[in-house]
């Protein structure tokens, strides 16, 4: 047994510290353009065919040669022999010659020979021969050969997160297989004597973990694969042992609770038994959060989090979002921020003025138009502190007190903030 003197590293130092002693990177990999959906792309895509392939109509009519119908009025049509219809997706082969026309739908290629489509509306047809009612110059609803993509022109950038449409412009030209980051893998391991995965335990005195689901929420919805390894009591035998095995196929593993500073802490004589760096800071400058800590093994990530749910969140926050950021093929610090103004005035603890703070607010769009925003504080282990927030303050050291109708900027993270599956509902309720 080991006490520890109480000591904090300020987070910069300590996240600095952890990315010089890790060596796990993004990994590419490919996979089905019809799974891509929210992937990250791990290289340009550039195309190798022409959009439309050939000159195309975007209206249902008539392909003609425009010099046919120069002259064509509703008092003077201009009457052309119909020799065959364009199927969808058939590639032109005939060429269109003067006085005639070819019935066209959209998106349809138009023959060889012709440059206009006249729309139905401006035609009248019979058993074998159109009626042109209107002139239209040449190129009149064409959409020429490229006019959408360009053959070797680029068409998303590394690191594009691929949205529905994006799937849909890979696959319109022709791409099957999609080079993307993988997913990150990340092992989480909840300690405590006191934890039950068991729901018909909590009613003999055992408390549910929450924490860990919390965290994996968070994982999912920032990108990654997350894998909750259950409960583990605290024992440095036990804990070693579920860190171990995370290690061989994770590349990051994240512990929640068993950690404290200036006294026996299993969680961090686990990772030092395992081997070297270790633990590279327990104690940081992160109010609520102080207890977290970072570690390194076989040059992967161990972030120590704590039990008080604020602050394990927060430490997440603080450390593991980035590298999740970063092993997803993303910058590491470019999350969603969005400016409002602060409803109420917020000073930091006294004790912990020195420190980076995350302050929970709950923010609303106000009448006038404008993003609102108010502190939600409480102890450390409130869930309801998280409950009523939708986003948070990230504080520098120097920043101690905020007047209320100050600017402020609210930094959006998905799963804390909203579910990926209702993200449209947070759009709605105005907040973006």
């Amino acid at each position: 047994m080991t006490l520890k003197p109480i000591t904090y590293l300020s987070i910069g130092a300590a996240y600095k510290s952890l990315r010089q002693n890790i060596e796990v990177q993004p990994q590419a990999e490919h996979i089905s353009v019809l799974e891509s959906y929210g992937r990250v792309l791990s290289k340009d895509v550039i195309s190798d065919v022409n959009i439309p392939m050939y000159d195309s109509s975007h209206m249902d009519g008539f392909a003609v040669l425009a010099n046919d119908i120069k002259h064509a009025s509703d008092s003077g049509p201009i009457t052309l022999k119909i020799v065959r219809n364009v199927g969808l997706g058939k590639v032109p082969s005939d060429s269109l010659q003067s006085g005639q026309a070819c019935r066209i739908s959209t998106g349809g290629y138009l023959p060889h020979g012709a440059n206009t489509v006249v729309p139905v509306e401006y035609t009248h047809k019979s058993k074998d021969n159109v009626e042109i009612l209107a002139s239209l110059p040449k190129g009149s609803f064409v959409s020429p050969l490229g006019k959408d993509v360009r053959r070797d022109s680029l068409l998303l950038n590394r690191g594009n997160i691929l949205r529905g449409q994006d799937v849909a412009l890979l696959a319109m030209v022709r791409i099957t297989r999609v080079p993307v980051f993988r997913k990150p893998r990340v092992a989480i391991i909840p300690t405590g004597d006191e934890l039950t995965d068991n729901l018909n335990e909590i009613k003999s005195g055992k408390i549910l973990n929450t924490n860990s689901h919390i965290i994996s929420r968070l994982v999912q919805e920032g990108g990654g694969v997350s894998l909750d390894l259950g409960v583990t009591p605290d024992n440095i035998n036990k804990v070693r042992k579920k860190i171990r095995f995370a290690l061989e196929k994770n590349d990051m593993i994240l512990t929640t609770a068993g950690s404290s500073v200036g006294e026996y802490d299993v969680v961090e004589e686990s990772i030092n038994s395992l081997g070297r760096p270790g633990v590279l800071a327990h104690g940081v400058k992160l109010d609520r959060g102080r207890v977290a800590g970072v570690g390194a093994l076989k040059g992967k990530p161990v972030i120590i989090l704590p039990g008080p749910i604020q602050g394990a969140v927060n430490a997440f926050i603080a450390f593991a979002q980035p590298l999740l950021q970063y092993l997803s093929g993303l910058p590491e610090f470019n999350g969603l921020r969005i400016a409002g103004i602060l409803t109420e005035k917020w000073e930091a603890r006294k004790k912990f003025k020195n420190f980076t703070k995350i302050v929970h607010v709950n923010a609303w769009l106000s009448k006038e138009g404008n993003v609102k925003a108010t502190p939600i504080t409480g102890e450390t282990a409130l869930m309801t502190v998280l409950s009523k927030a939708n986003g948070y303050l990230l504080l520098p050291e120097k920043t101690t007190t905020i007047e209320a109708g100050e600017k402020v900027y609210v930094n959006v993270l998905p799963g804390l903030s909203y579910t990926s599956g209702h993200s449209a509902s947070f759009l709605r309720r105005g907040y973006l």
